[in-house]
């Protein structure tokens, strides 16, 4: 590289962290601060505590901030514990439903098997006429059958 570009790039760089370092670290001013008591007659027609503007403006200044820290720590603390109801809800509302649907299945599975118990119960399968009839001829076909098969065997004697 050449020695104009390298001096370039170093008054570039040394530009950059100049005006990096005068943006964006805070300047403090050190002014000082007094505070002071007096008594009733000293130029002030009551006793207590005096504060010249500077020491006037670091109180409210530190008293905004803690009022700002405060309710950063409330509104933190406040969502932490809103989350943590959330998460509990969410749980309790989940195991709900789960045994709501675990009810409702078994309920219908029992329904159906009521259902099922109740129709073999009304209907039987064969009346009694239609035994009585079947009795009759299952009788009948067995005192033929046995009346062959003795015709049968004295035939063969």
């Amino acid at each position: 590289m050449k020695k104009s570009n390298i001096k370039s790039i170093i008054s570039f760089l040394a530009a950059i962290s100049f005006l990096s370092h005068t943006l964006l670290v805070p300047s403090i001013a050190y002014a000082d601060e007094e505070i002071a008591s007096i008594s009733k007659g000293e130029r002030a027609p009551f006793s207590g505590t005096i504060f010249n503007i500077q020491a006037s403006a670091r109180v409210l200044a530190e008293l905004e901030t803690n009022k700002e820290a405060c309710k950063i720590e409330c509104d933190r603390e406040t969502e932490k514990k809103i989350a943590d109801l959330q998460l509990s809800y969410d749980i309790l509302k989940a195991s709900n439903d789960a045994l709501t649907l675990k009810y409702d299945e078994t309920l219908e599975i029992k329904n159906s098997q009521i259902d099922f118990l109740e129709d073999k119960i009304k209907k039987p399968p064969v009346s009694k006429e239609v035994m009585f009839v079947l009795g009759v001829v299952a009788g009948v076909g067995i005192t033929m059958s046995s009346a062959y098969a003795l015709g049968q065997i004295s035939n063969i004697q």
